[in-house]
């Protein structure tokens, strides 16, 4: 089954082209480049609903999550679900809630919860126990993922690296599948972030398996933040172990970053070392279907399931049962 791409909007901003303030020419542009759908940020107040439903029925793109800002620098505000400001816990609760109501009335499936620091980082140890910060952060997401619950929309426990979520609550795979199981709750499943996972898990390949199933979106953001290939995520492992558990959901892809120093050391603005809107959201997407297509040749060739050819010429099917 072939992958379906989405990508992550706001990132586009790397960029220079911001989704809320000029959302037309961005949505045209995200569909002639082939992907699938959109992933919209987690802004209520300033995302208009009506105009942006309108947008999306011209260019025939579906709008696959919510994405929520917990993170402080893209807040403003403390919206901390696992520490000790009850203020800010409720915020986070609150704007969740607000998140799903978005969520819902644009037609997604998916909005998105992470476990992010405080606006100053408790790094490396936070300074209230683990178990009493984790027992915070399940208080807070189970009443988002009830209320989720309630309008038919997923909420996705998007483990980060341990210097910008606590450590130890959501800062690895593991971490959020002992985080569901613990919730009970059918509406939530995993996404997983290769930038994250390239200082989270030991092994990425081992965590997507463990996490099988659970995984319902797949952040695809290389390994430095750059454009994809740029980095050293092993894209081809990567896509062969989604497609070994089944994965039928999007592949929601960064935009790649310009660093800063690029532009310093050649003697030009940042702007001006910008690669155009139309051909970087076709470089981002082009790669991962050119690493898809080489991994179902491969698949088909070396896989447990492909067929061979006997002496008679009948083509013999493997333990999947097709021919070739």
């Amino acid at each position: 089954m072939a992958f379906k791409y989405s990508i992550i909007s706001e990132t586009i901003g790397r960029i220079g082209h911001y989704i809320l303030e000029t959302p037309q020419p961005i949505l045209e542009a995200i569909k002639r480049a082939g992907f699938d759908a959109v992933d919209l940020p987690g802004n209520p107040p300033k995302l208009d609903v009506d105009k942006f439903r309108r947008l999306l029925d011209s260019t025939g793109l579906e709008v696959n999550e919510i994405l929520g800002a917990w993170a402080y620098h893209h807040a403003g505000e403390s919206r901390d679900l696992a520490g000790d400001d009850v203020q800010a816990r409720q915020r986070g609760i609150d704007y969740g809630k607000a998140c799903v109501d978005l969520a819902a009335a644009l037609g997604a499936k998916y909005y998105q919860i992470c476990a992010s620091q405080t606006p100053v980082p408790q790094i490396p140890f936070p300074k209230l126990p683990m178990h009493v910060l984790r027992s915070n952060f399940l208080e807070g997401a189970r009443e988002i993922c009830e209320y989720a619950g309630e309008r038919d929309i997923t909420v996705l426990f998007e483990p980060l690296n341990r210097y910008e979520a606590y450590s130890g609550i959501l800062t690895s795979v593991f971490d959020a599948i002992s985080l569901i199981d613990d919730l009970g709750l059918p509406n939530i499943g995993v996404q997983p972030d290769i930038y994250h996972m390239n200082i989270s898990e030991a092994s990425t390949t081992s965590a997507l398996l463990a996490a099988g199933d659970r995984i319902k979106v797949m952040h695809v953001n290389e390994t430095n933040h750059c454009f994809l290939g740029e980095g050293h995520a092993d894209y081809p492992a990567i896509l062969s172990t989604l497609k070994e558990i089944g994965f039928d959901g999007y592949l929601s892809i960064y935009m790649g970053l310009v660093p800063p120093e690029i532009s310093y050391r050649a003697g030009v603005s940042q702007e001006a070392a910008r690669p155009g809107l139309q051909e970087s959201l076709e470089r981002q997407i082009n790669f991962l279907k050119a690493v898809e297509t080489s991994v179902d040749y491969q698949r088909r060739l070396y896989g447990s399931g492909a067929g061979y050819v006997t002496r008679e010429g009948s083509a013999e099917a493997g333990e999947s049962g097709t021919k070739y």
